[in-house]
């Protein structure tokens, strides 16, 4: 694993201390080698461009923050930009003049807010990723949290829940349950993705139907506090 090649406590980012890169090390294996370019949204002081910097040998890593709070000017193989993850003509200028031709990786660890995320990841999900490149998005699950500002504490009421299966059941539906689920923040635009996953079935509606689209994912997959997506050739 490639952050096992690295001492890891010269960089001064939190995807260390919470162990990311143990998510991150099989994702990101195939890319080490190559000359890719790389942008992260949300950069703090910096150390996380630092870290990708010297994780792939090759690669030109980007970062974009609100609030920029460190200079890498002349730091080989990094550029740094001030403005907001929602403002997608800026997000174009930076990747027309950084990556052209699309980033391999966009990684979002910025606002953790679901409606900021959201604005961000469709419009660079579909206009600077290349095809079979990797969305990641990070710290989801602030959407569970009540401190948080778009978070919500999960509540499940169990008593209305069953009364309403009894309902169902009553009347012959069954097997159309809705599960009770958890919408808020950034919890429930990681579900809204889901459903992009399933798109084929999404758009087919019915087991005799015809789809009318497929996933724009090649694949999507959660783990506790991380989201990788894959975008399809």
């Amino acid at each position: 694993m490639r952050s096992r090649e690295l001492a890891l406590d010269k960089y001064n980012t939190d995807k260390i201390t919470h162990r990311y890169l143990e998510w991150y090390d099989p994702v990101l294996e195939h890319f080490v080698p190559n000359e890719i370019k790389l942008l992260e949204l949300g950069i703090y002081e910096g150390g996380s461009l630092l870290l990708w910097r010297d994780y792939f040998p090759r690669g030109r890593i980007v970062g974009i923050d609100i609030q920029v709070k460190v200079d890498f000017f002349g730091e080989e193989r990094i550029r740094v930009f001030q403005g907001s993850q929602q403002d997608t003509g800026f997000l174009s200028e930076v990747a027309r003049e950084t990556a052209p031709e699309g980033f391999d990786i966009i990684i979002d660890d910025a606002s953790h807010f679901g409606n900021l995320t959201k604005i961000a990841f469709w419009h660079l999900f579909d206009n600077h990723l290349k095809p079979s490149g990797l969305y990641v998005i990070e710290d989801w699950g602030t959407g569970y949290w009540s401190d948080w500002p778009d978070g919500k504490t999960y509540r499940r009421r169990p008593e209305l829940y069953s009364r309403f299966l009894s309902l169902l059941k009553k009347i012959g539906l069954v097997s159309r349950i809705p599960y009770h689920s958890h919408p808020y923040g950034m919890v429930g635009f990681i579900k809204v993705l889901v459903d992009e996953q399933g798109a084929t079935d999404l758009t087919r509606a019915s087991l005799t139907g015809t789809a009318t689209r497929g996933s724009k994912f090649e694949s999507m997959t959660i783990t506790p506090s991380i989201v990788f997506i894959k975008k399809r050739q």
